[in-house]
């Protein structure tokens, strides 16, 4: 009778090899499979939420500011123009507040004058277009009044003319804090259309989400893998 060959030591290593490679096996399994039919997953594009997002290193603000006007409250984040949490125009920082004037709502993004009626953009008037540079805009009465680093000047939104404004009797634009109930909302939309469900997989898969080390066993997984195939083989045909 043929005497079989010993597999003890081989079985030794193939168990505690396995052991250690079960974990890092488990992730690879669960977002290849998840990859692989990414299609078909409703919310893969979906934003990643806030507190996962600060983990990429974005700066996403922790308190958003915006002004209230007429009962509504306007506030820029993710380059865009927010009215009670609803999207109604690009924005680009720094948003320079909100007011009533001349029958509009006239905000400011980033040297730009957005002139709204409710959530609907009206017409965008820039730089070029006679817009002088400024720092904050207000209201003196009905009038438009923007500031800028040396003057106080009234803007006319029909004729586009600045005139020098003798007196300081203006109301500057009120920046403050939004509402509790809309922070969350904003701060969703503030985070990049890249960051992603499919994003943290795909991190999750190739081990990137936790930096370089994340890579490294990721890399020594797939590698165990191997000697794991190898050492089942080995098992087998000395077992035969």
């Amino acid at each position: 009778m043929k005497q079989r060959k010993p597999t003890g030591h081989w079985r030794r290593w193939h168990r505690w090899l396995g052991l250690l490679v079960a974990l890092p096996v488990l992730v690879l399994s669960v977002t290849g499979v998840l990859l692989n039919h990414i299609e078909s997953l409703d919310w893969a594009d979906d934003p990643l939420p806030s507190w996962l997002a600060r983990s990429y290193g974005v700066p996403l603000s922790e308190q958003i500011h915006g002004s209230q006007v007429d009962g509504h409250w306007y506030a820029q984040t993710g380059e865009r123009l927010f009215m009670d949490g609803s999207a109604v125009a690009s924005c680009l920082a720094p948003f320079q507040g909100a007011v009533a004037a001349q029958g509009l709502t006239v905000a400011g993004c980033g040297g730009d004058l957005l002139l709204l009626q409710g959530s609907e953009q009206v017409e965008r008037l820039r730089p070029g277009q006679g817009v002088p540079a400024f720092t904050r805009l207000g209201v003196a009465g009905e009038a438009l009044v923007l500031e800028t680093e040396s003057r106080l000047l009234r803007f006319g939104l029909e004729n586009l003319n600045s005139v020098v404004l003798a007196v300081s009797d203006w109301q500057p634009a009120v920046i403050e804090p939004l509402p509790a109930v809309l922070q969350p909302r904003l701060q969703a939309a503030s985070v990049p259309a890249s960051l992603n469900w499919q994003r943290l997989l795909q991190d999750l898969h190739a081990g990137r989400v936790f930096g370089w080390a994340g890579q490294l066993v990721m890399d020594l997984a797939a590698l165990l893998l191997v000697i794991l195939a190898l050492t089942g083989v080995i098992i087998w045909s000395r077992s035969r």
